[in-house]
């Protein structure tokens, strides 16, 4: 909050006093929930603080004294902002891609490690001229413009 420079008031007006000053301050302060919140309201603060609703539920299932353990957020905190505008053949084809590596890595299905048939037939395809390496060429030798 210091850091963005909001209030408890900031944040009820954020909500659409959806939650309260008091509610809020209440959920800043730390102090363990007695049951867990309606989905609204979950929702209300995940997008008020602009944090993916998975960590909401997870800190509130915590708050409630629940073991929740994160399983290596490692690679998923070094995803850039706003990641979930990825459409969703991108989102697949990303998530194709790292399962794969992570199945070549540990050899999962009795594979070796760097075998490519982990991917079991999946294919990864989208227009090759959205390709980050596809420039226009205006002939001459093919690699030069």
């Amino acid at each position: 909050m210091q850091a963005r420079g909001w209030s408890y008031s900031d944040l009820e007006r954020a909500s659409g006093r959806a939650l309260t000053r008091g509610r809020w301050q209440q959920l800043g302060a730390g102090a363990p929930l007695r049951k867990f919140p309606d989905p609204g309201s979950l929702t209300v603060i995940s997008e008020v603080l602009e944090v993916d609703i998975t960590t909401v539920v997870l800190a509130a299932a915590q708050s409630l004294g629940l073991d929740v353990r994160q399983q290596s957020a490692d690679l998923s905190s070094l995803l850039p902002d706003r990641t979930e505008r990825l459409s969703d053949r991108m989102r697949d084809a990303i998530l194709t891609l790292v399962r794969t590596a992570v199945a070549e890595t540990l050899g999962e299905d009795g594979l070796e490690p760097g075998r490519s048939d982990a991917l079991r037939g999946l294919r990864l395809e989208w227009p090759k001229s959205a390709a980050p390496s596809e420039t226009p060429r205006t002939g001459g030798t093919p690699g030069r413009p």
